[in-house]
């Protein structure tokens, strides 16, 4: 069975989550799996489970990708396990999520597929019988931990702190524990102050409907605690059961794979240090970054490491390439098209955040890494040689890159604009100007874009041209579009604020009544619920408000038209995402705009940008729709010779070189 994450579904972090109640309902558990490769872990796991717990239904999600190697086998020979398969990796929470839909009415027993049950966790199911307990756990043996330094009990932790996660990253948390500066507990405990580890973990159903699904923004470790702690917060408690649980192995998924295992290191570490944000505030979670830092410099194991790690000097120098979160942004995709790109032709990739990682993390192969660090302390491994910074423009970003330029003679920084001009001021502060002067380069989307970013203020005296790109020559390869239906289709893509103008959009609409025409604005942002009002009631049949969308193949499934009726972008990606569907696109002639649709041959260009401007342009292409196919394929013709991912890459390559001799 294949089965597709819904990403329609959002985690609630911000829900109140709801006490528990006096009474506990009687309820089977359902046992959830989360699989990663090493289908021959797998099996163990499964064949203890039907062990031990044969009445329980399994449903196992595989995060390992199509038709990874053995899984097949695996899937025939258990045929009573749910499998959830084919889908790409979407992470430890999302995929629990998924899974915790399909079984509403019973509790949940989380088990890692490289961990093997011990027995029936009969006392830990009786735990979830008792009135307010949101999740219990029986005791976890790591047979590759030191047992001079571990205890079966150790699956319970007291509450974090920053000099807590300090100790346990340099190693001393066992020789600590009991003193204030050890999250391990000296004795056998029952009633756990911090979290349980996931790796055996029994859930109540009663406790997750009311705290709220796991944050699908951890992607993999610290999401277990982060639901815990939002648990006890609301008055829930945990417990810790005196039964054998199971035998874990710890990183088993991707033992011996160097790549994914340190992917897996800086997941768990930006993940250690996300949840001291959310409970402790975001100067926590930057100590914390900035003290990890630290020990990996000064303790000779974790120097021992790093040697390990550092790549040789190649004839390319090492790329870093700087956000400052991994969103569902038109900037955000490109860093991550760029350094998947980078990556295929040899580069040494990082790209390091500046305050969180974000659902982009998914789609960001492992051979790039990916490390989350505060600005003011840019301590990256890279390989030996060169290296070069390819920073955006924000305060945080050239904060880094000045300070990480500031290491070494054979360091580079390049500048990549990305903030949309201010036409009739600067567009930067005075200080931030002065620091971007001082990089070796500064990119550019377009001419367009470089000559309105620099009418107000000097930004350096060399400038490269890198215009995006969404779509490789290889995938530029979209059918033909079908005749435009009787009623067409206009369609809106944006973050919903005020400069996006989507009631600007509506309101010219609103004067081409007797023209035929059903618009769907798709996105969410700060203000949407005060733009939606501004539609009128009498409209509700043809405008309609569709809300978030996980992206342009859900949003322009059946569109016909893409309408970006922004006053303010520097080059929206959108308008490129249409162009690789062959579907044509009118757009406000802003920044880069007029260059992406060839001064209007490629699309419909709207330079006067209000709602009589607006109108004027949509009565005129609402009444010639039988050329809307052509349009799009001029626009998908100059979208394949000027905007593929190769296109970006070649003139990023050519920057990094300039700037490297």
């Amino acid at each position: 069975m294949s089965r597709e994450l819904d990403r329609a579904y959002l985690p609630e972090r911000f829900r109140t989550a709801r006490p528990p109640s006096s009474r506990a309902t009687l309820r089977d558990a359902a046992i959830l799996i989360v699989a990663y490769r090493n289908p021959g872990l797998l099996a163990d796991c499964l064949a203890a489970a039907a062990k031990y717990l044969p009445k329980l239904p399994i449903l196992v999600w595989d995060n390992s990708g199509p038709g990874f190697p053995g899984m097949d086998t695996l899937v025939e020979q258990h045929p009573h396990v749910r499998w959830f398969l084919g889908s790409e990796n979407v992470g430890f929470a999302a995929a629990i999520n998924a899974l915790a839909r399909e079984v509403p009415d019973h509790n949940l027993l989380l088990l890692n597929p490289d961990a093997v049950l011990q027995g029936p966790l009969t006392g830990t199911f009786a735990a979830l019988a008792r009135p307010g307990v949101a999740a219990a756990a029986p005791l976890v043996l790591d047979d590759t931990a030191d047992p001079a330094h571990c205890r079966d009990w150790d699956v319970a932790h007291r509450e974090h702190s920053l000099a807590r996660a300090l100790v346990s990253r340099a190693g001393y948390a066992g020789r600590l524990r009991g003193t204030p500066f050890s999250e391990l507990y000296r004795g056998q405990p029952t009633s756990v102050e911090g979290y349980l580890t996931g790796a055996c973990l029994a859930v109540s159903r009663e406790a997750w409907d009311a705290v709220g699904c796991f944050d699908e923004e951890f992607f993999l470790y610290g999401e277990e605690a982060d639901w815990q702690r939002r648990a006890r917060s609301a008055g829930w408690s945990l417990e810790l059961v005196d039964e054998p649980g199971v035998v874990h192995t710890g990183h088993g998924t991707v033992a011996g794979d160097l790549v994914a295992g340190l992917r897996s290191r800086d997941l768990l570490r930006a993940n250690i240090a996300l949840n001291l944000e959310l409970d402790k505030g975001s100067v926590q979670a930057d100590l914390y970054l900035a003290g990890t830092s630290v020990l990996d410099r000064v303790q000779r194991s974790a120097r021992r490491q790093r040697a390990a790690r550092r790549r040789p000097a190649g004839p390319r120098p090492s790329v870093i390439i700087t956000t400052n979160r991994l969103v569902f942004g038109g900037a955000e995709r490109q860093h991550v098209l760029l350094a998947t790109e980078l990556d295929r032709r040899g580069y040494e990739v990082t790209i390091v955040c500046m305050q969180r990682f974000g659902p982009l993390v998914a789609e960001i192969p492992a051979s790039v890494r990916v490390v989350r660090q505060p600005w003011w302390a840019p301590a990256i491994d890279v390989g030996s040689g060169r290296s070069v910074v390819i920073s955006g423009d924000t305060n945080t970003e050239t904060g880094f890159a000045t300070l990480w330029r500031t290491v070494g003679h054979d360091r580079r920084w390049l500048v990549a604009a990305h903030i949309p001009p201010k036409p009739d001021g600067p567009t930067y502060s005075r200080g931030l100007a002065a620091a971007m002067r001082r990089a070796d380069g500064f990119i550019a989307l377009s001419p367009r874009h470089w000559a309105e970013a620099t009418a107000h203020q000097r930004l350096g005296s060399r400038s490269f041209f890198a215009p995006n790109g969404v779509s490789s020559a290889g995938e530029a390869a979209a059918p033909s579009r079908p005749p435009v239906p009787a009623v067409p289709h206009l369609v809106m893509l944006s973050r919903i604020a005020t400069h996006k103008n989507p009631h600007l959009l509506v309101e010219a609409l609103d004067g081409l009544r007797e023209l035929p025409w059903r618009l769907s604005i798709y996105g969410d942002g700060p203000d949407r619920e005060k733009l939606q009002a501004l539609t009128s009631s009498d409209l509700a049949d043809r405008v309609a408000w569709r809300g978030w969308s996980p992206g342009p193949d859900h949003a322009l499934a059946d569109c016909d038209l893409l309408c970006v009726p922004s006053r303010s972008e520097a080059f929206p990606l959108v308008i490129l995402e249409a162009m690789a569907r062959r579907i044509p696109v009118a757009a406000s002639a802003v920044c880069s705009v007029a260059d992406m649709l060839d001064d209007g041959r490629a699309g419909f260009l709207v330079d006067d940008i209000s709602v009589a401007g607006w109108r004027a342009v949509l009565d005129r292409a609402l009444r010639s729709t039988d050329n809307w196919n052509a349009l799009g394929e001029k626009g998908f013709q100059r979208m394949q010779q000027r905007y593929t991912v190769e296109a970006m890459a070649d003139a990023y390559e050519a920057a990094i070189e300039a700037v490297s001799e």
